[in-house]
């Protein structure tokens, strides 16, 4: 009894010490590709965002948050797949998978904490993947664009002629908030010919409705100069007339920019899962009047993307299953080495991956090829655990 006892602290000791370098490997490596992938964007995007005034720096703080659940998923995989293959490496490099070995115990046996962490994160990234990153995404995207909805001042990109709006071409030196500064408005008619120009320190942009309930945009303004032009005099023949007004408002019909929705179009993939369903019913992107064969392969899109949610949070499994006998076949103790084999063995996967996805054809099942790299990790996976074990 005792020594029973005695075997079962050692086996869970052991257990602890595979799932503590498992965990710790793993985690410093997804920070490092959670944190690649972050700089990336806020380099491109958010630091642009910022300096051009577009975003505050809270906001631009906001959206680096909202980047890190949109990155997640890309991370785990690389990240778990590295820290297996670092771990394990190690271990078998100072010969403590031999000494494992050697007290009875198969390498899926040793392997199992991993193993099951790395199901604990395939769930945990299945719901990032189909609600959280979504969510995320969208956000990110309304924010960086900002709502003209919301707050119309939002969508104007300081020191740039901004056309958002029909029928006039907007500048402003700067803005804070929903303060415009130094504020240039030209209004055009539908041949682009120039009929009035406004003038301001300060401007605020409001949606609005009109008395048939159409949307306006109303600009009141401060220390304001309008000057207005008669329709289609290009030689400027008839005199212009000039108002001055310490304050003052105007409206401009803009029902087309205040519409339900945001001021962007969504991609497929930040759909959320019930988003997801209603378009497998209904198809994606499918007008009223589309064929069968046009709906079929609008619903194929949907439910092919939700299996690419699916497929690519099972990865975390597939891959980090793929490393252990990797890792032992190598038997590298070094960082670089080991995060050079994850990065071979990452990029195979998303180029079989990507392949897949280029199938559009619902006769082909776009939805089922999309597993397809992940049966064969899993498959290379178990002849390689196999051959492993008998060493």
């Amino acid at each position: 009894m005792r020594g029973q006892l005695g075997l079962d602290a050692d086996v869970r000791l052991l257990d602890r010490h595979v799932l503590t370098e498992t965990a710790v490997a793993g985690g410093a490596a997804t920070g490092a590709f959670v944190f690649v992938l972050v700089a990336g964007n806020i380099l491109t995007q958010v630091s642009s965002a910022i300096a051009s005034g577009r975003v505050s720096g809270w906001e631009g703080l906001e959206l680096v948050g909202l980047l890190i659940p949109g990155v997640l998923p890309y991370a785990l995989p690389l990240g778990l797949l590295t820290g297996v293959l670092i771990a394990f490496g190690r271990m078998s490099s100072q010969q403590e998978l031999t000494a494992m070995k050697a007290s009875g115990r198969s390498l899926g046996r040793i392997a199992r904490p991993a193993l099951f962490l790395a199901a604990g994160l395939a769930l945990l990234s299945a719901w990032l993947n189909l609600e959280i990153a979504p969510s995320a995404n969208t956000e990110y995207r309304r924010l960086l664009l900002g709502s003209a909805k919301d707050n119309p001042a939002s969508v104007i990109v300081p020191g740039k002629l901004n056309r958002q709006f029909p029928g006039m071409v907007i500048r402003a030196a700067e803005r804070d908030g929903e303060v415009l500064r130094d504020f240039w408005l030209w209004s055009v008619d539908e041949r682009g010919r120039l009929t009035q120009t406004v003038h301001a320190r300060e401007a605020r942009l409001a949606p609005s409705l009109n008395r048939k309930g159409e949307g306006i945009l109303r600009v009141e303004l401060t220390d304001a100069r309008l000057e207005k032009r008669q329709p289609g005099d290009e030689t400027f023949a008839s005199p212009s007339s000039f108002i001055q007004a310490r304050t003052t408002s105007l409206e401009f019909a803009a029902s087309g920019v205040f519409k339900d929705g945001e001021n962007f179009q969504r991609k497929l993939r930040w759909l959320t899962t019930s988003e997801l369903l209603d378009a497998m019913d209904k198809g994606w992107q499918v007008a009223p009047n589309a064929t069968r064969k046009e709906k079929e392969q609008g619903q194929m899109l949907a439910t092919t993307q939700l299996m690419s949610h699916l497929a690519s949070a099972f990865s975390v499994f597939s891959l980090a299953f793929l490393a252990v006998p990797l890792a032992v076949r190598v038997g590298r103790s070094e960082t670089f080495v080991n995060a050079a084999i994850a990065l071979g063995v990452a990029l195979t996967y998303y180029l079989l991956t990507s392949m897949a996805a280029y199938v559009k054809d619902p006769d082909l099942r776009p939805d089922l090829l999309i597993w397809l790299p992940n049966v064969v990790v899993i498959g290379l996976a178990w002849t390689l655990l196999r051959r492993a074990s008998r060493h």
